[in-house]
C-alpha cells in the first residue's frame, strides 16, 4: 500500500506543471518581468515562494505549491538560479523533490530524493543537492544532477547528515556534516570523494561559500558559532587557515560582490556579522528589531543593497538552552529585511509569511 501511495503521489507531482501566480499578478512572461532583477524567496511553512522585484523592493507574485498539487508540508527550502535567469531550482524538503522552474513559473523538470536541502550550480550543467538540516538520519549521499535533464545519481560521502554545499571552477564540489567534523571534496569528473577532518568540538557545519577563483572556502558552524576559512589550493584537501568566533547558530555566509567582506547571519543573537576578508577580522554587527532569526543574505547586483530572510519561528532545530537565543513563543510572520550596505541601516521590512529560509537570484559568474 505504501508503494501504491507513493506512486500516486508521484503522478500528482508529475502532472503539477503549469504557470501559477497570485490572482491579478502581472504576466510573468512579459519583457518587463524578464528585465527585472528577481529574488525568489522561500516561505517554507506556507509552501510558497515569493518572487520579489529587487529594484522596486516589492512582491511581483507568489507561487503556491499546494495549488500545483504538492502537500501543505512541501517545505520549499532553498533556491539557485541560472546565470541567464532562464530557470531556477528549488528543494522541497517535505515533498522529497527538487524542481526546475522556468521564467513563466512552469515546472519543467523534477528529481525525486529523500529530504533534499541545499543546492549549488556546478560548471555549465550540473546541480549538486545535499540533505535537509531537519532530517535526523538521511542517506549519507548527495545528488549530482544534469540540470538540462533533471536526472542524475546519488554518491556516498561516507559521513552522516551532509548539508552545506559549494562548487568551484576547478571541477570540485564540497559538502560537510552536521554531525561530525568532516568535509567531503568531490572531484566531479570522476566522482572521487576525499574526506578532510576538522579538529576541535563539533561545529555542525551549516553552509559554505567560495570565492569566484575557487581558492577559498568558508564554512559556518551552528554549534561552534565559528566561521572557518579554508585554503583550496589543493582542491581535494581543504586546509583550515583561520577560525573566527561570531556566535552560535551562525548560518549561511555570503561574500559581497567585490569579495572584500563576508556577511554572516547569526540566529542566536539576531545579528549580521560583517568580516573583512583581507585579514578576517570583524568590522561590524548589524542589529535591528526586524532581524528575527536571520538565515540568508543576498546582495543586489551592484552590491548596494542586502536582502535578509528571517525565520521568526519556534525553531525545532535550535536548542532552547543555547545561551542568548530567545525563541518566540509561537511562529510569527517573518519578513524579508532590506539593508543599505553602505550605511548598514534597515530600509524596509517586507512581511511574506511563515518561516523565510533560502532565496536566490541570478547566479553571477
Amino acid at each position: 500500500m505504501k508503494t501504491l501511495a507513493r506512486i500516486a503521489l508521484g503522478l500528482i507531482f508529475a502532472f503539477a506543471i503549469g504557470p501559477v501566480g497570485s490572482p491579478g499578478s502581472s504576466d510573468p512572461g512579459t519583457l518587463s518581468a524578464q528585465q527585472q532583477e528577481l529574488l525568489y524567496v522561500c516561505v517554507q511553512d506556507d509552501a510558497q515562494v515569493a518572487i520579489v522585484d529587487m529594484g522596486a523592493r516589492s512582491v511581483v507574485r507568489t507561487i503556491d505549491f499546494q495549488k500545483l498539487g504538492f502537500p501543505a508540508t512541501a517545505k520549499p527550502h532553498y533556491v539557485v538560479v541560472e546565470p541567464d535567469g532562464s530557470h531556477w531550482y528549488l528543494s522541497l524538503i517535505g515533498a522529497n523533490r527538487v524542481v526546475k522552474i522556468d521564467r513563466q513559473d512552469k515546472i519543467v523538470g523534477q528529481y525525486e530524493m529523500e529530504t533534499p536541502g541545499m543546492l549549488t550550480l556546478a560548471g555549465t550543467n550540473e546541480l549538486i543537492v545535499s540533505r535537509s538540516m531537519s532530517a535526523v538520519n538521511p542517506p549519507k549521499r548527495i545528488a549530482i544532477l544534469d540540470r538540462s535533464k533533471m536526472a542524475g545519481e546519488e554518491i556516498e560521502v561516507l559521513f552522516a547528515r551532509p548539508h552545506p554545499v559549494a562548487a568551484t571552477p576547478a571541477g570540485y564540489a564540497y559538502t560537510g556534516s552536521l554531525g561530525v567534523n568532516q568535509i567531503a571534496s568531490v572531484e566531479l569528473a570522476s566522482q572521487r570523494v576525499s574526506i578532510t577532518n576538522l579538529e576541535g568540538s563539533i561545529h555542525s557545519l551549516v553552509q559554505f561559500a567560495t570565492t569566484r577563483n575557487g581558492k577559498t572556502l568558508v564554512a559556518t558552524g551552528d554549534a561552534s558559532g565559528k566561521v572557518l576559512v579554508l585554503d583550496l589550493t589543493t582542491p581535494a584537501a581543504p586546509k583550515l587557515v583561520k577560525a573566527i568566533d561570531v556566535g552560535k547558530m551562525a548560518f549561511d555566509p555570503v561574500f559581497t560582490p567585490d569579495e572584500r567582506a563576508l556577511w554572516v547571519p547569526v540566529k542566536s543573537t539576531n545579528e549580521i556579522v560583517v568580516l573583512d576578508t583581507a585579514n578576517w577580522t570583524e568590522t561590524a554587527r548589524i542589529r535591528d528589531e526586524n532581524f528575527k532569526q536571520p538565515q540568508q543574505v543576498v546582495f543586489s547586483a551592484d552590491g548596494g543593497t542586502a536582502f535578509v530572510t528571517n525565520n521568526n519561528k519556534m525553531d525545532h532545530m535550535a536548542d532552547p538552552a543555547m545561551a542568548g537565543h530567545a525563541m518566540p513563543g509561537t511562529d510569527g510572520t517573518a519578513s524579508l529585511v532590506v539593508v543599505n550596505v553602505k550605511t548598514r541601516k534597515i530600509e524596509k521590512a517586507i512581511p511574506l509569511g511563515k518561516n523565510l529560509t533560502g532565496m536566490g537570484t541570478r547566479a553571477r559568474r
